[in-house]
């Protein structure tokens, strides 16, 4: 217990080196800020409208213990990455070993464990060790897939194990993909063949338990989110739904293989030199590079093994959580590529659970296979493992030797509060951003900037904060450094708030224009949000984006 306590102090430190190599960004200060407002005493988030995943039961209380600790600022989403993904690791190496014991129970920790100990630098750095985008949902499921790989038949596992699926579907329904429906597919079989072999109903108790805690922790996750929105607690925005076209399936599917390989770390598809991944923006050697997303292509080979290997155990009751992995993993990629969300491979952030969830199969399927090998071939094959390990840990050394990176709205901070700005208008990206930043001491709030009439925008922001009765925003805020190239040519993600769109206001000239390293400031002599319509809006407006917009 001592040593793994220190082996996770240990990979914290790393992790969070590594998480400060990547800015903080806007949907991860959504929920610091949502986790301020309720250690403040708003419970239920009250006048908040939040997007179809609220981190209300996983992230959010996260965020809590952290802001307890720290106050609010940019460290807390780092401090809160960095400490998921650790336990997250750790998790996954427990839940691999199983019942294993000793040597072999060791190896199986390794293996998963060993998958999952370097993000790749660049993109897979953001989704895996920054703002809440689904990873942490896995956390909870994995301790809920402990229970039931450790706990003995008993009444009260599926309980507990329907009470943890109802406390995560109400954060996140992505949990529906990744645990209460591969549950309930595996649980159903076996329950149903039970029946097809002439077996009493009494008999499948425990997996008719499953499925039907599988099912109701959605009925009473809608109930339980029906009742803080009953109590005037959030408004949620809903969930979209809808089926890709058929003519781009084949376009999903390739993002979708990309985005496996690039949380495996393994993505040698990306590594261009102005790449998220390449030399020019702080990535390794493109040599150097290619080869360790090459030697990372085995742990892409270990878990796929795993997967497959997985699907013997769907009707063995020695292992219920193997073949559960196995078609969550099959039920969430599946889902990816028929829904619309396949864009860029920032919405990997989807099936990230492909790789907790592929690390533990890898772990649990692999090694025993491997014991069966001749004796003559064991040497050869643990010299391999311990340098294929070696390399990852040098990958992962490599990631924390860099500098910590600040959010690109950090620098205004200062400038504001020297000049004793402290509420303005912004758009998404930088609003509740540079709020968080300031400590809350400076408020940005987000609009919805258009031609004809500007609006609060109702998305990942708090009704009261365009009461101008209740506050004065006086300055807008744009940061045109969103506006430039990469080295290469290719637009940036453009924030700029078009200038027709500021006229929309009706507010008359600003008072004052002030330039700041890459912002401009707009400030008036009156509170802008008396020339605000009043009529909310979900949309970011006209502002203009070059990827998907939030």
């Amino acid at each position: 217990m001592t040593g793994t306590t220190v082996v996770g102090l240990a990979l914290f430190l790393c992790f969070l080196r590594l998480s400060w190599t990547y800015p903080a960004g806007s949907d991860g200060a959504d929920q610091a800020l949502q986790a301020w407002d309720v250690l403040h005493g708003n419970w239920l988030l009250r006048g908040w409208t939040i997007a179809d995943v609220t981190y209300y039961t996983t992230e959010i209380p996260q965020y809590m213990l952290v802001e307890l600790i720290k106050g609010l600022g940019p460290d807390v989403e780092h401090i809160a990455a960095a400490s998921t993904y650790t336990l997250l690791l750790l998790a996954a190496g427990l839940l691999a070993r199983g019942r294993s014991t000793g040597r072999e129970g060791l190896i199986r920790f390794a293996v998963a464990a060993g998958i999952m100990i370097a993000p790749q630098f660049g993109n897979a750095t953001h989704l895996l060790l920054s703002q809440p985008d689904h990873l942490g949902t896995q956390l909870p499921l994995l301790l809920a897939f402990l229970l039931l790989d450790r706990a003995p038949r008993r009444w009260y596992v599926p309980v507990a194990v329907g009470a943890i699926l109802t406390l995560v579907v109400i954060a996140d329904q992505i949990a529906m993909l990744t645990a209460a429906v591969p549950i309930a597919i595996v649980c159903g079989a076996r329950a149903l063949l039970g029946v097809v072999r002439r077996k009493s109903l009494a008999s499948q108790w425990y997996e008719l338990s499953l499925v039907a805690v599988a099912v109701l922790s959605y009925a009473v996750a809608k109930l339980a989110v029906r009742l803080i929105i009953d109590l005037h607690g959030y408004h949620l925005l809903p969930l979209a739904t809808k089926r890709t076209p058929t003519a781009y399936l084949g376009q999903h599917i390739v993002l979708a293989v990309d985005g496996i390989l690039n949380v495996f770390a393994a993505d040698f598809l990306h590594l261009s030199k102005y790449s998220l991944l390449g030399p020019s923006l702080g990535g390794l050697p493109m040599a150097a590079g290619i080869a360790l997303a090459a030697v990372h292509l085995v742990g892409v080979a270990l878990a796929v093994w795993g997967f497959f290997r997985a699907f013997r155990y769907f009707f063995d009751p020695s292992d219920l959580v193997s073949p559960v992995l196995a078609t969550a993993l099959v039920v969430n990629v599946a889902a990816y590529v028929l829904s619309v969300a396949p864009v860029t491979l920032f919405d990997t952030r989807e099936i990230v659970a492909v790789l907790p969830f592929g690390a533990v199969l890898a772990g649990r399927m692999v090694p025993g296979t491997l014991t069966r090998l001749p004796r003559r071939l064991k040497p050869a094959l643990a010299l391999v493992s311990v340098g294929v390990l070696a390399c990852y840990v040098a990958g992962l050394g490599y990631g924390t030797a860099h500098r910590p990176v600040a959010d690109f709205d950090q620098a205004i901070v200062p400038w504001l509060e020297a000049h004793h700005l402290t509420t303005g208008l912004g758009t998404y990206f930088e609003a509740n951003l540079i709020t968080m930043d300031s400590g809350g001491r400076v408020a940005v709030r987000t609009v919805s900037w258009q031609f004809t009439r500007d609006v609060p925008r109702r998305y990942e922001s708090k009704a009261d904060w365009y009461d101008p009765r209740q506050s004065y925003a006086n300055f807008i805020v744009t940061n045109t450094a969103d506006n430039t190239q990469l080295p290469n040519g290719s637009p940036r993600r453009n924030s700029l708030i078009p200038l027709p769109a500021i006229a929309a206001l009706h507010a008359g000239p600003p008072a004052h224009v002030y330039h700041y390293k890459t912002f401009t400031i707009m400030v008036w002599n009156h509170n802008l949000l008396d020339d605000l319509g009043s009529s909310r809006t979900s949309l970011p407006g006209r502002i203009p984006c070059y990827v998907q917009c939030t």
